[in-house]
């Protein structure tokens, strides 16, 4: 026991060095909730429906128990189906035989009651795979239906030793994905879409897909090249799809860990890879090429499968720090994805979990988090549940999923109409696409700065205008407030209840100032605005702020460049800026929109000189000689 404490005390004090609050307002939180193999759920195929929802409602229950915020329900696990499909058939895990329909629709029914408790539901699709040849624990007889693809496309499916995949190579088959995956996101709320990491199968490919090769590979072009190019064009065309028609909906892949350990591949893309890394290279084994994806921006986040321990050949911290480098450099998210069924097979101590954990909120990318392998694994565990979410414990508080705050949206307004009838607070809203946080405040509490900025605030997330209180909250004991949240998870002006509006006030003095010429890195300043709790700075490609190059919630005043990793690799030139202040019960409001140009040098005046390292003006343009070259203030090169 008195060694457990001195571990906790180490983890909490991790926390505070590295300048990370211990109840972070937004982490993902999320849960493989794995239906393949009836691994999570069902746990059998022959209970029925009822017994079914039983189940996957307990699980829903432990992750609320859990503070968790998002479930990842594994809807597509072999070319079926745990939903109403139109294009293939059902899945053999909800009942006797594969295309039996069962009755009743888990997707929505999984939907439903994750919003119900303040969850984020995500459909998580294998992208190939079939099955395994003999079945793929098929239970019951074989469907002969036509949404079957051994039989109404045969020549779609690759034989190997014992795997049956879709052939990527095939231009039918994309199509046929990015179908399902349009089907999907027209017909049910997801709130994402996953992939996992079955994309060409592990052991490799050699000649399965000679056929498509021949037919398909353009000449000159290398196998594995091709091969990898299949794989991207799917991925581009899934996230194609979401963005024509509900591009709220988060778009993840949860690749294999281990990118490749091929320093010739990484050292062409000017990628340098973590030290003394060892084991798999899903880049030429299964063809998975995930930088090609963050290059291309083609998905939301990614959040690759690092069930490694801390130290070793695959050392979960520097293998973090690279994913987290990585996503950061394209301004993307990265969420990893940890063993927790290592701990439920005796593989890793609770003190594993809890610094991988720790350490997860180290990586800067504007979005620390996890994702959870299995469900079970860490819900059967009922020391491991209290070991994280006991007092002052990772996860004690709930967090808000990070937000995909780089695309354009429009603005939101506070609630109305905020009361309180017993334990039940309600609210209105003219808008109804959209789910709200909830706050409270202790009265000794209320008057501490950038209060509703801090996660020990926050007590749920809900998807309807009301929500139940926990009885030691009350109007009289605590400030309870309420804000909007968009399906970007973006989050807009609070309202308090019983207690007047305030007065809206931008921020000013912001430097840069408009038009100034900046050479990375350097920082952002704004003045203070009185009663301000937090401030969000956008930085976009146009002055209309729809191409958002980045933006991020603070508390302080000043925001410098070399946090985020993707500005340095921004071709000089215009871009534009701007501050949201949020005022509590006041509302959100935006300062002008400044622009600043990107150069290799600061601004100069008044500077004529033409040794060599120097800069000048001539004519109105600023130039600098460096290096035996003059370049003008932009970067291109005007002589050697």
């Amino acid at each position: 026991m008195k060694r457990f404490s001195v571990l906790f005390v180490y983890a909490l004090f991790a926390l505070w060095a590295v300048g990370q609050e211990p109840y972070p307002k937004r982490e993902m939180r999320a849960t493989w909730l794995t239906t393949v193999a009836n691994i999570d759920w069902p746990l059998s195929y022959t209970i029925g429906e009822e017994a079914q929802k039983k189940e996957l409602d307990a699980l829903l229950d432990a992750c609320v128990k859990f503070n968790m915020n998002t479930v990842l329900f594994h809807i597509r696990p072999a070319c079926d189906a745990l939903y109403k499909s139109n294009y293939e058939p059902w899945s053999s895990y909800l009942n006797n035989g594969r295309g039996v329909d069962p009755g009743w629709d888990p997707l929505q029914y999984c939907i439903d009651e994750c919003h119900k408790r303040g969850l984020a539901c995500h459909g998580w699709i294998n992208p190939y795979r079939y099955g395994k040849r003999g079945g793929y624990d098929w239970t019951g007889n074989d469907d002969t239906t036509q949404l079957n693809y051994k039989h109404t496309h045969p020549e779609w499916l690759l034989y190997y030793a014992n795997d049956i995949y879709l052939d990527p190579g095939q231009p039918e088959v994309l199509q046929q994905i990015k179908t399902v995956v349009g089907d999907i996101i027209n017909n049910y709320d997801v709130d994402g879409i996953l992939m996992d990491d079955y994309f060409y199968p592990y052991g490799g490919t050699s000649n399965q897909d000679a056929a498509s090769v021949e037919k398909y590979k353009p000449d000159g072009m290398n196998v594995g090249d091709w091969r990898r190019q299949n794989v991207n064009k799917m991925i581009k065309a899934v996230y194609d799809t979401i963005q024509a028609v509900k591009p709220w909906v988060t778009f993840g892949v949860s690749p294999f860990g281990i990118w490749t350990t091929d320093s010739s591949v990484a050292s062409k893309r000017g990628i340098t890879l973590p030290y003394n890394i060892t084991g798999g290279n899903m880049y030429a084994e299964i063809y998975c090429d995930p930088v090609a994806w963050l290059e291309e921006g083609t998905v939301d986040y990614l959040s690759p499968q690092l069930y490694w321990k801390i130290g070793g050949g695959q050392d979960y911290k520097k293998l973090s720090k690279w994913w987290g480098d990585i996503c950061n450099r394209f301004g993307k998210h990265f969420y990893s994805s940890m063993a927790l069924y290592k701990y439920e097979d005796g593989t890793f101590s609770a003190t594993e979990i809890r610094n991988q954990l720790v350490y997860n909120r180290t990586v800067k990318d504007g979005a620390p988090g996890a994702v959870f392998y299995n469900t079970r694994a860490w819900s059967n565990s009922a020391k491991l549940r209290v070991n994280l979410t006991k007092e002052t414990a990772e996860f004690h508080k709930p967090a808000l999923p990070p937000a995909i705050n780089w695309k354009h949206t429009r603005e939101r307004v506070m609630v109305e109409n905020l009361t309180i009838n017993a334990n039940v607070l309600s609210w209105t809203h003219v808008d109804s696409d959209v789910h709200f946080a909830i706050y409270a405040v202790p009265n000794d509490s209320i008057n501490l700065p950038n209060i509703y900025s801090r996660g020990d605030m926050l007590i749920g997330v809900s998807y309807k205008n009301t929500i139940t209180l926990p009885t030691e909250i009350t109007a009289n004991t605590h400030q309870i407030a309420v804000s909007v949240l968009d399906r970007y998870n973006n989050e807009y002006a609070l309202r308090i209840l019983d207690k007047a509006l305030g007065t809206p006030k931008a921020t000013s003095g912001l430097i840069p100032t408009d038009g100034g010429i900046k050479q990375l890195p350097f920082t952002f300043r704004w003045n203070a605005v009185e009663g301000a709790d937090s401030y969000i700075i956008q930085f976009a490609k146009d002055e209309a702020m729809t191409q958002i190059v980045f933006a991020q919630e603070l508390t302080e005043t000043s925001f410098e460049t070399k946090m985020r990793k993707n500005l340095e690799y921004l071709p000089f030139g215009d871009y534009y800026w701007r501050v949201k202040t949020r005022i509590p019960n006041a509302g959100d409001t935006w300062s002008t929109v400044q622009k600043v140009t990107l150069s290799i040098e600061d601004a100069v005046e008044n500077i004529h000189t033409t040794t060599p390292s120097t800069k000048w003006i001539e004519e109105g343009q600023v130039y600098i000689r460096q290096q035996g070259k003059t370049f003008n203030i932009l970067g291109t090169i005007i002589s050697k």
